[in-house]
């Protein structure tokens, strides 16, 4: 494991910050330490995002001859860092540009991509994805939702859930079963659905944080011209397993833990909870395990760098992380007190109320991107060789 960064690497963070110092205002950074209400804040998203496209900065890690920069897995990891450490808010169409952009860069028509990429960049065009069902959520190949071949065109039906965004996005990627009669990854395709259209219906899931970001769709007949599957019709699965592989996390979130855990003990002075033994210890673990954190995510980065692909011991990231910040939160109400029960936007909330709202959002954690079940029979069967269970 590799943990230095060569000259020219830190020349890359100077050049970050310094466009960071020029570009990030500073009402717009560090808005809350988690539980971000996307709802909130449209038009600072929006306008970041067009602010990071004109700099270069969304295509970091595309290849020179599609328009970007070629950066190594360290100088995007670096980059995730420093935007994270700013305090930066996050894109209004985050999936789009993580997840179709980069799809439709490589298996995209030329047509998609003369239409699309450059909308989807700049923020003119925001994608929801389209992907998991009430029924088909950990087992994906189990979707119901049907794309018929009509006098030319695509027809859908059927509903999708935990679709972020959609509520106010333009469009969807989105898979749907062409061929009924085809083995479960085979009969699947993935189309561009223009979500303003008749036929789509959105309905917002109210969470207990208040906000309602995740959401369900409901296609009665909905229209996809044939220009607009990506791939040709039964790709869909591939096409889905490409866009998770532009998924990344490293760096950037070992960054927002080590800030959570620093914000934590800063909490527990404030409240005068120092003097406690066991508030201590805790504050004293979420920081060690931060720490923790952060070199496994340079052995992640190593392993990157050296052009190895993650497998399964992936998984351990995940459980680790998302088990962590439960245990963080869990701390910081405690520190709070009885102010820790107080709904977060009463004005007697410690901080805004951002360490409920962030307690909130830890208890999903566990669950979305793989719960924390899974993680474990996979570290089991996987990593450590284990039989499987009956």
């Amino acid at each position: 494991m590799d943990l230095s960064f060569t000259p020219q690497e830190e020349a890359f963070r100077t050049e970050v910050r310094a466009w960071l110092d020029a570009n990030l205002p500073a009402d717009w950074r560090h808005r809350g330490v988690g539980g971000y209400r996307e709802e909130e804040d449209e038009g600072i998203q929006r306008e970041w995002q067009r602010r990071l496209y004109e700099g270069g900065w969304l295509t970091l890690a595309w290849p020179v001859e599609r328009g970007g920069r070629g950066a190594s897995p360290v100088m995007q990891s670096i980059y995730a860092e420093e935007v994270a450490l700013a305090g930066a808010p996050p894109i209004l169409g985050r999936l789009g540009v993580s997840l179709l952009a980069p799809l439709l860069s490589v298996y995209g028509s030329d047509w998609q991509k003369e239409t699309y990429l450059r909308k989807i960049l700049s923020g003119e065009l925001v994608y929801c994805q389209g992907f998991s069902e009430p029924n088909a959520g950990s087992d994906l190949a189990g979707l119901q939702t049907r794309a018929e071949h009509r006098d030319g065109r695509w027809v859908l039906n059927g509903q999708k859930i935990w679709s972020s965004g959609a509520h106010y996005s333009d469009g969807s990627f989105l898979l749907a079963r062409t061929d009924p009669a085809a083995p479960a990854h085979k009969g699947i395709g993935m189309f561009l659905v223009d979500m303003h259209q008749p036929g789509i219906e959105i309905r917002p899931i109210v969470q207990m944080t208040g906000s309602g970001e995740f959401c369900e769709i409901f296609l009665t007949d909905a229209v996809v011209e044939d220009r607009d599957v990506v791939g040709n019709p039964t790709d869909g699965w591939r096409m889905a397993m490409a866009t998770f592989g532009f998924e990344r996390s490293g760096l950037a979130n070992a960054s927002r833990f080590e800030r959570v855990a620093n914000a934590l003990a800063d909490l527990a002075r404030r409240q005068g909870a120092g003097g406690d033994d066991e508030i201590r210890q805790r504050v004293a673990q979420a920081r060690i395990e931060a720490h923790v954190f952060r070199a496994t995510g340079l052995r992640e980065l190593t392993r990157a760098q050296q052009g190895q692909v993650p497998g399964p011991e992936a998984s351990l990231s995940k459980l680790y992380w998302s088990e962590m910040d439960k245990r963080i939160q869990e701390t910081a109400l405690t520190v709070e007190g009885m102010y820790g029960a107080l709904a977060p936007d009463s004005e007697w909330a410690v901080d805004h109320g951002q360490w409920q709202y962030s307690w909130m959002w830890s208890q999903a954690e566990t669950i979305y991107a793989g719960s924390s079940e899974i993680q474990r029979n996979i570290i089991a069967e996987r990593v450590l060789g284990l039989p499987r269970g009956r």
